[in-house]
């Protein structure tokens, strides 16, 4: 149970950065908010609208992956912290609202700060808590994953 508080408080603490130090930014259906293999820079709370992430899947088709939606967080995260290459594209599936910082102003928050540090360290494990569940639910579903469903 505790580690659950973790993860939202470092929800609440992100999305309070967002809202407190990012810039309102519309985005409209089918903008690109982050590019696969592009330097990913931008991270950010939604107040409106829905964004995919999408993959190239093994017949040179995109694959939705994830969709997140008004009052989550969108990035490459932690790819924008230090500019790496997006691994998914971030589209928006409808109009949107979202308050963006880039991802270095957070990265050099994080290192003036032991606290924040921790909220971005428990939020990456939240992530990963989210990607290990979407494999363990398709694996469940399908019996099996093969190599060329990812």
């Amino acid at each position: 149970m505790k580690q659950k508080t973790h993860y939202s408080e470092a929800l609440a603490y992100l999305r309070d950065y967002c809202l407190h130090h990012g810039r309102a930014m519309h985005f409209s259906h089918g903008d690109i908010f982050e590019a696969e293999g592009v330097a990913a820079r931008l991270f950010g709370y939604i107040e409106s609208g829905s964004f995919h992430y999408l993959v190239r899947n093994y017949e040179g088709g995109e694959s939705t992956v994830e969709t997140v939606a008004a009052g989550d967080l969108v990035g490459c995260y932690p790819y924008c912290l230090d500019g790496d290459a997006a691994p998914v594209t971030i589209r928006a599936d409808k109009s949107c609202t979202v308050y963006v910082v880039d991802g270095a102003d957070l990265n050099e928050h994080y290192r003036q700060s032991q606290a924040a540090e921790r909220m971005g360290r428990d939020y990456m494990a939240y992530r990963l808590e989210q990607v290990k569940s979407r494999i363990l639910a398709r694996y469940q579903q399908k019996g099996g994953i093969r190599v060329t469903d990812f």
